[in-house]
Formats: C-alpha cells, structure tokens, sequence
C-alpha cells in the first residue's frame, strides 16, 4: 500500500472525456483543444488534463503510466 493509499487518496485514472465532461459541469467552459499532452481549456487557458500515455511503456515516473503499463 502506498502513502497516498493509506492517505485515503487513491489515484484515478481518468478520460479525457470524463476530464471535459467534470470541467464543463463545474465551470461552463465548453471548448477545449487536444494536444499530444492532454486538453486545454480554451476558456481557462489551462490544462485540465494531463495525458502521460504518450510515454514509452518503460516509463514508471507518472502514476497514470505506473497504472497502465502495469499489466
């Protein structure tokens, strides 16, 4: 079990469409560009979220690529 387990604070992985979807209910802002990155809010001017899966499979720096490439 990890610290941030113990902490009560499980990771989550999640979409970027489930990334808009919080976005838009919690603030209105609708429109949004995809980077190789992740998304960015057009209106916010920041990323909402951060997309590691375009690293290598090797990669265990990011928790999101910890999860996935874990299998």
């Amino acid at each position: 079990m990890t610290e941030k387990d113990e902490m009560g604070m499980t990771p989550v992985t999640m979409t970027r469409e489930q990334a808009r979807a919080e976005h838009t209910a919690r603030t209105g802002h609708d429109q949004f560009s995809e980077t190789i990155y992740g998304l960015v809010c057009a209106s916010c001017h920041n990323y909402i979220l951060i997309d590691h899966t375009n690293c290598p499979p090797s990669c265990r720096e990011h928790e999101t690529c910890r999860q996935a490439y874990s299998a």
